[in-house]
């Protein structure tokens, strides 16, 4: 029944309380937490490593300022929903070979067809977390775990979305980390960095960015946003063997190690950057062609450079149209079964 109580709090009786960390300084408990990157900037390999060491209680490799010796907390139980790889052909192997303890990590692989129920306004996800009691929730990317309803393209649309999971924070202990892809576009930086929704920037209370430095084999974590304090200094690893290498802090942010990019070598002709936001936004299943050009006007790409983009996929055979419907009619595009495969096998 809803309470219609016009009751409030004053602030003298009001409590106030001081942030708690899952991750010091970096992921702030029961709170949501976004990792975004671009495709094989190492955000899997990181999230696992972060899980295999909360999992087993151990400082995680963000959190090298912590003395050897100190007691880093004990064991927690760790969920995780990823899209993109399976756990039985990749997420397990990784977590074991960063040291997890795997009887303390639970998940649904994206083969069973209950994962398709995961969604953040889902009640099935409310009643795994009211079962697990996890310390932290791990989803991987953002875009499997949206509704269908939902454009992520629209202004606050995301926010609706989302806004679920900041009860949860609290009601059932948990925190949650949100994999997220970053914006392909050259020069942009902070907000714009993360792909598909300013809404992920602005909802979550922690943002780090994932990239590769100009030194051959290494790759950083750049704390971007806290809400609770100063961002920590950005984290430089390396990933060996499937396992996280910690190798020091910097004073460097993602927009210092973008902007050092030899743009005149390495930036791809716009139309090629166009084939691969289309290519990525349609990884995760077939769209509206209106929501796609919605979403390519937020990235800044042309239109006459996306629709050239479009015409050259179909003509290589890896994207396909049709509509639906007589009034309104409807257009839609996807991948096609090959391009599908190919996607999958890249990831």
């Amino acid at each position: 029944m809803k309470n219609n109580s016009l009751d409030m709090v004053s602030m003298d009786k009001a409590s106030e309380k001081e942030p708690e960390w899952l991750v010091s300084g970096y992921i702030p408990r029961y709170q949501i937490t976004t990792l975004a990157g671009d495709g094989g900037s190492g955000k899997t390999t990181a999230w696992c490593s972060l899980v295999a060491d909360i999992s087993s209680g151990r400082r995680t490799f963000l959190e090298n300022f912590i003395p050897d010796g100190i007691d880093h907390g004990t064991p927690q139980k760790v969920l995780f929903f990823s899209a993109e790889d399976s756990f039985e052909y990749v997420l397990k192997r990784r977590l074991r070979k960063n040291g997890a303890n795997l009887e303390n990590i639970y998940s649904i692989d994206v083969a069973d067809e209950r994962f398709k129920d995961v969604k953040f306004n889902s009640s099935f996800l409310e009643q795994l977390l009211d079962k697990y009691r996890p310390a932290l929730c791990v989803f991987d990317p953002i875009q499997a775990f949206v509704p269908p309803d939902i454009r992520m393209g629209d202004r606050n649309a995301m926010r609706s979305c989302i806004s679920p999971l900041i009860g949860h924070g609290e009601k059932y202990g948990v925190t949650f980390l949100v994999i997220a892809h970053a914006n392909k576009q050259s020069g942009v930086w902070g907000r714009k960095r993360i792909a598909d929704s300013a809404d992920i920037w602005d909802i979550s209370r922690s943002v780090i960015m994932a990239g590769e430095t100009n030194e051959p084999g290494i790759r950083y974590l750049s704390h971007e946003k806290s809400n609770y304090g100063q961002t920590r200094p950005t984290v430089l690893y390396a990933i060996d063997d499937e396992v996280v290498c910690f190798k020091g802090y910097a004073k460097k942010k993602d927009k210092d190690f973008i902007t050092e990019i030899d743009y005149n070598s390495r930036q791809k002709p716009q139309r090629d950057e166009a084939k691969e936001f289309i290519l990525d936004f349609l990884a995760d299943g077939e769209k509206e062609v209106s929501e796609l050009d919605e979403m390519a006007k937020v990235m800044s790409i042309a239109e006459s450079t996306l629709k050239r983009a479009k015409s050259e996929l179909k003509r290589d055979g890896k994207i396909k149209t049709w509509s639906r419907g007589f009034k309104p009619k409807k257009y839609f595009m996807s991948l096609t079964e090959c391009e599908h495969m190919a996607e999958y096998d890249k990831n």
